[in-house]
């Protein structure tokens, strides 16, 4: 009993010895572990990253080193820190959108933060577009010239309305009033001849040839490419003067949420709400806006006839995108609109219109050689009387109904010894159009239209692409048309030289062939034997970029034939048909510039030049401006911590002519309307780095008004207020406060 107790005590000892040897083995090697980590991680590269301009940290800078494959960004202090595990030198590479690449050398070392200035660009050339030829394509790389409006550009132009910043910003492009409403002119032919799109769908609502421009604002979108000229080859039918592509906004970060407010004169106010989730495969993105005015009348010995009629709009945008892998992609998006307009006169109806649409975009990368996507997209535009004295009943009095499917495949090769690489996009497309109209013939028709298209664009060296393409569309209305395009592109230097030659067209509307009504004093009737507008345009044009300096030219040409014009009935005073009568050339020059003075100061401007012809009538054409410009300056400062933007820019109006019908003496005649310019100036504020913009201006400075022809529909000077807060930015600022004042 005793010699098992002093066994058991024995073995009891050694157990202790060896679990207290374990724990100091143990001990001594986490100290080793951590010594080595420590050892390790005191090689480093740490690096503070601001604004060249502004002086500002700037967040969510990719930085990257090749040696190493490893990426990183800076925190929301302008913070970036790689660890290495070596004392040597890395190379560094520092990305961000709207800034120049930087590529720096920096040495390990963890006890110095090396600030990093990086600049902002006049023009991002590395910035991807898809308008020009549907490929993603750097806009250096594109063999068509492209203007870009960044939503920089739309914020600081004033107005959450598209036609407005359009207006200010372009050249060339002008939205007036007519008679029947907002219209356009861009390189010298009306607005049937320019296709706006949306992520490169349709719009629907063909009124009085003009889609609804109130419901285009700038709050879901992201920018707007501009191609002008003939782009048939890719977007068939009224493509003859350019496409305006707006690309709506999708979500990069986790969350992100704005608010926004403007108020001007005439009550009208403008206030809306976006908010966007990005995560490892599903992001969304949803804008809800409102604008509201109360209008206002230039011509107060009329008061049954306002200038502009108070209104009231609404528009809700939404859009999911899922990335299934690597592979395969979903896109779903859809939007409402609806604008009430409130009729002062004694009439009791006033007009309401709305639209809603919807597409979805499935994409497949079979490999790297090989891309499939497939796009349904629906839109439909109604236009209703309201029946004030019958409890405010709806009266459908226009609609239009559109559908568009597509199958498009896209092929990517790079070559070794021959050429450089080649893409080709080709597409099969089905295009249906439904109208309806109390004074349509038979109230409604509808049309069908199959389209071939493809483009090649081969990039023979570094210097030299080529790029062609033919499009075949049979419309069930007017039969089949060719339309072939081919462009040429030397860069050399800092230069960039374009070539182009393409076809465009334009199909009669359904309420050109089929209109049949009569008011009385006035009645149109259609003709069902229009025959289709082409066109052939030509361009040329040089594009130098300098890190201070971004300038353009563009020199072309455009000759339209069988243009429809609405004529006179034979034997009447008061009846109009339409016919294939005019020959048009249409010629010019545009110009832009963009320099940086300093890093504080940038000027840019635009001048167009337009000479537009008719060949049988042997006259200029109406409504064009000949000569119109637009002219900027811009001041970043920073004062007290808080970054801000000075702007005063212009746009500017030669005279030009109209042909107006005298309904007294049944003839026409020529009036001529002044020219004329109208400035603004903004002061863009930020607070709370940059998550509250606070935006203060006047338009028409110099209050013109023009109560005579009312072409300029501008009430004169105006003032107005916006604020935008960015609720994610300001979330992090608070939690930043806090956590400072917890320290």
């Amino acid at each position: 009993m005793g010699v098992s107790l002093y066994y058991r005590s024995c073995f009891n000892y050694v157990q202790e010895l060896k679990m207290i040897n374990l724990k100091f083995y143990f001990f001594i090697f986490f100290i080793f572990i951590f010594h080595i980590g420590q050892s390790q991680n005191n090689f480093c590269i740490k690096g503070l990253v601001r604004d060249s301009v502004t002086g500002f940290v700037l967040s969510s800078v990719t930085v990257s080193t090749d040696s190493l494959r490893y990426t990183t960004k800076t925190d929301k202090h302008g913070i970036f820190t790689i660890p290495v595990s070596e004392n040597k030198t890395y190379t560094l590479t520092l990305r961000m959108q709207g800034y120049k690449i930087k590529t720096m050398q920096l040495k390990t070392n963890c006890r110095d933060t090396i600030t990093i200035i990086i600049s902002p660009v006049i023009i991002d050339m590395n910035e991807v577009i898809i308008t020009a030829t549907r490929f993603t394509t750097k806009i250096k790389e594109s063999p068509i010239l492209t203007q870009i409006i960044s939503s920089k550009e739309l914020s600081m132009a004033g107005s959450t309305q598209i036609a407005t910043a359009l207006s200010n910003t372009m050249p060339g492009l002008d939205f007036y009033n007519e008679g029947s409403g907002m219209t356009l002119n861009m390189q010298g032919i009306g607005s049937k001849y320019t296709l706006f799109l949306i992520d490169g769908e349709r719009m629907a609502g063909e009124n009085h040839d003009n889609i609804d421009y109130y419901s285009l604002g700038t709050s879901n979108i992201e920018k707007i490419e501009i191609v002008k000229g003939a782009s048939s080859t890719l977007y068939g039918s009224n493509a003859i003067g350019g496409v305006i592509n707006l690309i709506t906004k999708t979500p990069a970060k986790p969350f992100e949420a704005n608010i926004y407010g403007r108020y001007s004169k005439f009550s009208e106010l403008e206030n809306g709400l976006n908010i966007g989730f990005s995560r490892k495969h599903f992001s969304s993105f949803t804008d809800v806006s409102r604008k509201s005015s109360n209008g206002y009348d230039l011509t107060p010995e009329t008061p049954d006839l306002y200038t502009l009629e108070p209104y009231s709009l609404y528009n809700v945008f939404q859009k999911f995108t899922y990335n299934a892998g690597s592979k395969l992609s979903f896109s779903l998006k859809g939007s409402l609109y609806s604008r009430e307009r409130f009729d002062v006169s004694a009439v009791p109806t006033h007009p309401l219109y709305s639209d809603y649409n919807g597409s979805f975009t499935t994409n497949y990368k079979v490999n790297e050689h090989l891309d499939l996507t497939a796009t349904y997209h629906a839109d439909r535009y109604d236009s209703y009387s309201v029946l004030e004295k019958l409890n405010d009943q709806k009266r459908s009095i226009y609609y239009d109904i559109q559908h568009t499917g597509r199958i498009t495949g896209k092929y990517f090769h790079t070559y070794k010894n021959t050429i450089e690489k080649q893409s080709v996009i080709t597409g099969l497309e089905v295009f249906y159009d439904k109208m309806f109209s109390e004074r349509i013939e038979d109230s409604t028709c509808e049309m069908k239209n199959y389209n071939l298209f493809i483009l090649d664009e081969v990039k023979i060296n570094k210097h030299f692409s080529v790029t062609g393409g033919v499009r075949y569309d049979n419309y069930s209305s007017v039969g089949g048309s060719f339309s072939p395009k081919i462009s040429f592109m030397y860069s050399k230097g800092k230069f960039n030289y374009r070539a182009t030659y393409s076809y465009g067209f334009r199909i009669p509307g359904i309420k050109e062939k089929y209109y049949d009504f009569d008011l009385g004093f006035i009645s149109v009737k259609g003709n069902k034997s229009l025959r289709p507008e082409y066109s052939k345009y030509a361009s040329l044009s040089i594009e130098y970029n300098h890190k201070k300096n971004n300038a353009s030219a563009n020199i072309y040409f455009n000759r339209v034939d069988n243009m429809i014009h609405d004529v006179l009935l034979a034997g009447t005073t008061n009846a109009y048909t339409y016919i294939n009568l005019n020959k048009v050339n249409v010629g010019g020059i545009d110009i832009l510039q963009h320099f940086f003075i300093n890093k504080n100061w940038a000027v840019n401007g635009g001048y167009s030049f337009t000479y537009a012809y008719d060949i049988l009538k042997k006259k200029e054409l109406s409504g064009v401006n000949k000569n119109s410009g637009t002219a900027g300056i811009e001041y970043d400062f920073k004062y007290l911590n808080y970054k801000g933007i000075l702007s005063f820019s212009g746009k500017i109006y030669s005279s030009k002519t109209f042909e107006n019908y005298d309904a007294t003496t049944y003839s026409f005649f020529n009036d001529k309307y002044p020219a004329y310019s109208l400035w603004r100036t903004t002061l863009v504020q930020n607070f709370y780095n940059n998550s509250i913009a606070l935006s203060i201006g006047i338009t028409n400075i110099f209050d013109y008004r023009n109560n005579t022809d009312l072409i300029n529909i501008d009430p004169g000077r105006r003032f107005f207020c916006m604020i935008n807060i960015s609720i994610d930015k300001l979330i992090e600022q608070i939690k930043t406060k806090v956590t400072t004042q917890s320290i």
